[in-house]
């Protein structure tokens, strides 16, 4: 999703580029698109204006997916997260209970440690 926003704002930008020196007669469209009449050059125009309008649409749809999968990414993240913080309330529960077993891993710590 990255790469495909990073490559549609490149095209934009482009557009944008490509657009401004042609309205302002840095390059010729004459000479470009092999155009001879002025209703050539009144179609080229209303193309330039529908492909800007469809980058733009494209690019306000590419952003809100993007925005919408970090939300998601976020929320899984904070569920995690939370799931994470439960299980060590449980822990500090259980051992301030004085039934804490620890897992047999943490075991092996605790041998190690008595014969230091």
């Amino acid at each position: 999703m990255k790469v495909l926003k990073a490559i549609l704002e490149l095209s934009v930008i482009g557009y944008v580029v490509f657009t401004a020196l042609l309205l302002a007669t840095v390059l010729n469209e004459n000479t470009i698109f092999d155009i001879q009449t002025e209703a050539q050059v009144l179609l080229l125009y209303k193309a330039i204006v529908a492909v800007g309008g469809v980058l733009m649409l494209a690019k306000l749809l590419v952003s809100r997916l993007y925005v919408a999968d970090l939300k998601h990414e976020q929320h899984l993240a904070q569920l995690k997260i939370n799931e994470l913080k439960a299980d060590l309330y449980e822990k500090r529960q259980a051992f301030r209970s004085n039934s804490y077993k620890p897992q047999p891993e943490e075991e092996h710590e605790v041998e190690y440690l008595k014969q230091a």
